[in-house]
């Protein structure tokens, strides 16, 4: 008789071993970072003034088997995209992970932006008035 309740204390330890194991695997999170942006907006922006679209650009970043089990940084696809377009920045941003057994690739597409240039001056928003020209250069004279 005892040894029956020695084997029940026994399996009742294991379980609860077992259980508290589980549980602190379920409980431990891990977090990743999966990017850095120096320019987000979740409001419509108008950047028409200084930047010229240029279309729809994507870019993607693939990770191979040995790195399949983290998690892709969006800074590589953003990076790709740019490179491959010539663009200076991305708007209208979407992201799409694509997950197989051995290999992960997270994709970018985006409204491309390049500067506008005329003489390596970029047009804004406020354009001075011209009150009227020096007779001596012909230049104009601001307010």
């Amino acid at each position: 008789m005892m040894s029956r309740l020695r084997n029940r204390e026994t399996d009742y330890t294991i379980v609860m071993k077992k259980y508290l194991f589980i549980s602190l695997i379920i409980l431990s999170g891990c977090s990743q970072n999966i990017g850095n942006l120096s320019i987000v907006s979740t409001r419509p922006t108008n950047i028409s003034n200084e930047y010229k679209s240029i279309g729809l650009i994507r870019g993607e970043k693939t990770i191979f088997a040995s790195s399949a089990d983290k998690m892709p940084r969006i800074n590589d696809p953003i990076q790709n995209a740019l490179n491959i377009s010539g663009a200076d920045l991305i708007t209208n941003a979407s992201f799409e992970l694509e997950t197989y057994l051995f290999f992960k690739i997270i994709k970018v597409t985006g409204e491309g932006w390049v500067k506008k240039t005329e003489g390596n001056t970029i047009e804004t928003q406020t354009q001075k008035k011209i009150i009227e020209y020096d007779p001596a250069t012909g230049e104009p004279i601001y307010e």
